[in-house]
């Protein structure tokens, strides 16, 4: 399974100086970084902004400041965020998604999120960026989880198969005792062990 973030050298470089001079991070369809990808579920609008809108809940720090269910056939709202790595100054998380079909006609939902720091502070040192893909890694694992919950198996489960028979044990094989024999001195037997398997 790839890895969810881009950690290529040059990647880390660019995040690098970004964390120094950016203090936003945005979704695309052609992100710079593949973590800030624009996500699209194949679920309706009205599921993924339900379940979208209970995530900040969990986590410590961030809380729902606005919401917005009919606009114009699209939904958002807005988080607020306590960046501890900012020294408790804030991110403004918004998150905006819409009802669309794909090229098969399924219905899917496309989700996008920005988030913008509002510290004093020429660069974010990463934390929006971090903060949106933190966001859709969980939004992508709820979906996942939900999927493979409510899914139902389509073929019929194969009866357990039984054990392979064992092999059987291999004959121990028994060796002749040696006898040595020196000159005028009493016969040594010395009886041959059989080497452990």
């Amino acid at each position: 399974m790839p890895l969810p973030f881009d950690i290529s050298p040059d990647a880390l470089l660019r995040k690098a100086i970004k964390a120094f001079t950016q203090s936003k991070a945005e979704t695309s369809e052609t992100p710079e970084f593949s973590e800030l990808r624009t996500r699209r579920y194949r679920a309706t609008a009205r599921d993924v902004y339900e379940v979208a809108l209970s995530l900040p809940s969990r986590w410590f720090g961030w809380r729902i400041v606005s919401r917005e269910k009919n606009l114009g056939g699209m939904s958002a709202f807005k988080c607020e965020i306590i960046s501890t790595v900012l020294g408790g100054n804030r991110l403004e998380l918004s998150v905006w998604m819409m009802e669309d079909s794909d090229s098969n006609g399924a219905i899917e939902t496309v989700v996008n999120a920005k988030c913008v720091s509002q510290a004093p502070t020429k660069g974010d040192l990463g934390e929006c960026r971090r903060n949106v893909a933190f966001f859709l890694f969980a939004l992508d694992e709820a979906f996942a989880e939900s999927k493979s919950v409510s899914a139902t198996p389509t073929a019929p489960p194969e009866p357990p198969t039984e054990p392979a028979p064992s092999k059987p044990p291999e004959p121990t094989v028994q060796r002749p005792r040696v006898t040595i024999k020196q000159g005028s001195s009493p016969r040594i037997t010395i009886k041959q062990s059989t080497p452990e398997q």
